[in-house]
């Protein structure tokens, strides 16, 4: 009884240069997501160069070859499974990956999971392809994961002295940019974001612990405390004790 989904092989191929890939027909699909460097590939009588970030998907009984030597470094994933369904062979030949990140991160866990088990295999190989699929989508929105990654970050550190300058960095973007894409995703820029969330996370902390309103200060990343007194202030119609004591108000009114 054929497998939904079957893994086969997998691994990551290194070149220093002057390569061409060779000329075959598999009984399996290949997948594979480019890391470096350009390669020049074939199916049939199409022709593509695949580059940094790019997915290409050949099918199984089709014939593909190197029709160019890549001269420089070329490096990429690559797995070969079968399936008999066709959600799994359904991938355009040669697409951009949108959030390479992920797929890198999945690539490398399918690498790993395979050394143990075919089921673990097969599970990490699904993962993968799901992720894929998403990435090839025409509707698919790249930003979302980043900002769900950059929305994290800031949750973590939200008690230390971040800006959007060190997010930026962190991230390896325009300070501008970075914040456009927050917005685009959140409705707010990224310090409004970071401000909102310190906020949000005072009066949590205000609710429920015996902290001080300075600590609560300090534990939410305010460094001036007349800072934070003003903002809460201006956001909620009134002051850290005044929120404190009316959420008490309120609870013994309750009981």
């Amino acid at each position: 009884m054929h497998k939904r989904l079957e893994y086969y092989l997998c691994g990551k191929f290194i070149s220093e240069g002057n390569w061409s890939h060779m000329k075959r027909s598999m009984p399996v699909h290949e997948v594979i997501l480019m890391l470096e460097g350009e390669m020049y590939i074939a199916e049939e009588e199409e022709q593509y160069v695949i580059r940094a970030n790019d997915l290409l998907f050949l099918r199984a009984g089709r014939t593909h070859y190197g029709y160019q030597v890549s001269d420089a470094p070329v490096s990429f994933y690559w797995v070969h499974y079968d399936s008999i369904e066709e959600e799994f062979d359904q991938y355009p030949t040669h697409a951009t990956i949108q959030v390479p990140s992920t797929a890198n991160q999945l690539f490398k866990q399918l690498l790993h999971s395979s050394s143990f088990s075919p089921e673990e295999a097969d599970a990490a190989l699904l993962l993968l392809l799901k992720e894929l699929e998403r990435n090839t989508q025409a509707g698919y929105r790249p930003h979302n994961a980043i900002v769900d990654h950059i929305c994290k970050w800031v949750d973590i550190h939200l008690h230390t002295d971040i800006t959007v300058g060190k997010i930026a960095k962190t991230f390896n973007f325009n300070k501008d940019y970075i914040s456009k894409m927050v917005k685009r995703e959140k409705g707010i820029g990224l310090k409004t974001y970071i401000l909102t969330e310190r906020i949000r996370r005072a009066k949590q902390m205000l609710l429920n612990t015996n902290a001080s309103v300075k600590e609560i200060a300090g534990q939410c990343g305010f460094s001036d405390y007349k800072l934070f007194l003003r903002m809460f202030k201006q956001y909620e119609g009134n002051t850290p004790t005044e929120y404190r004591n009316n959420l008490y108000s309120t609870q013994l009114n309750r009981l």
